[in-house]
């Protein structure tokens, strides 16, 4: 039997082999004759795979485009969603930085082209810092009453996001509107995160998120309108002057016994030390009140300006 099967084999062996040199040409050419192979493009989303913990990571684009070539007959069914395009931050550091785009395609598709071959990622560390919780009172209580004293649920509160957004936080305020009221009265007053302009910060995250005030008012009270005073103590680094000094309230409204308010024409800051300060700033500073007297706000800016000894004043 296995005779047989040899000699059936054999008979005409070249023959056979010529024949099958042909069908197998003839079937290539049938195929790239009906299903040739093309190119065509693909707008694939961009994933990140092995992003580091406790950073917000940020792209420059969210999709690629893949060129790929295949069969014809192939790209009737296929979708983006065949296609995966990615960059892998494994090895990432902090920082924004080129990352090369990786690909997995289906069996059948070459890749022809990425576009683009880069992109722009950017992994910015979470932080949390603390900052003090500032009650900025505003409008005016009723007629024949004033602000005695304003406390807080909290003073301090935290500041969560990434560092470049928390880097320009300079103050968290939240504000107490007085809308007129006669009596004592509470509210809970939402905080705000704010760059040195004075402007939201946004994408960060302030925990608690408001606080609690407490508004006592007082009555029978004379109210007035004196000048702020900054003070200034300590001596200047070597090579240095003051060359200048103001204070943002000018002016503030006190309230008080008439007997006392009788005998004030400015109030003094809290004293600001030279010998701290090596170049023009601002301070936060609170007022030194005498005995009995209130004010709406006790906190006031002030602004230091300062130069080398060998320049010349600015003119005014």
């Amino acid at each position: 039997m296995i005779g047989r099967l040899q000699n059936l084999v054999r008979r005409n062996l070249a023959a056979k082999i010529l024949c099958f040199l042909v069908a197998l040409v003839l079937w290539g050419y049938v195929m790239n004759d009906q299903n040739p192979s093309i190119e065509g493009t693909f707008s694939v989303p961009l994933t990140i795979m092995n992003a580091p913990e406790g950073y917000k990571v940020s792209q420059e684009t969210g999709a690629v485009k893949l060129k790929v070539r295949g069969p014809r007959s192939m790209f009737v069914n296929a979708t983006e969603d065949d296609f995966e395009a990615y960059v892998d931050l494994d090895s990432a550091s902090d920082g924004r930085k080129a990352y090369r785009v990786h690909t997995n395609m289906p069996q059948g598709f070459e890749l022809v082209e990425v576009q683009p071959e880069t992109v722009e990622v950017t992994l910015d560390k979470i932080e949390s810092r603390q900052f003090k919780a500032e009650l900025i009172v505003t409008g005016a209580t009723a007629p024949g009453t004033t602000v005695a004293r304003v406390t807080q649920t909290a003073s301090v509160v935290s500041v969560e996001g990434p560092k470049s957004l928390l880097d320009e936080v300079s103050r968290v305020i939240g504000y107490v509107g007085l809308s007129g009221n006669g009596t004592d009265f509470t509210l809970q007053v939402p905080l705000t995160p704010i760059n040195a302009d004075g402007r939201e910060v946004s994408g960060v995250t302030v925990r608690p998120s408001s606080v609690q005030a407490d508004v006592q008012l007082a009555r029978g009270l004379t109210k007035k309108v004196v000048n702020i005073k900054a003070v200034t103590v300590g001596e200047m680094h070597r090579g240095l002057v003051l060359s200048g000094v103001k204070v943002d309230p000018v002016k503030i409204e006190i309230a008080g016994p008439e007997e006392t308010l009788a005998q004030i024409t400015s109030v003094d800051t809290e004293p600001v030390n030279l010998a701290d300060l090596g170049k023009s700033t601002s301070r936060k500073v609170q007022l030194k009140l005498p005995e009995g007297v209130t004010v709406t706000n006790k906190e006031v800016t002030v602004y230091l300006e300062i130069r080398k000894a060998d320049e010349p004043e600015k003119s005014q």
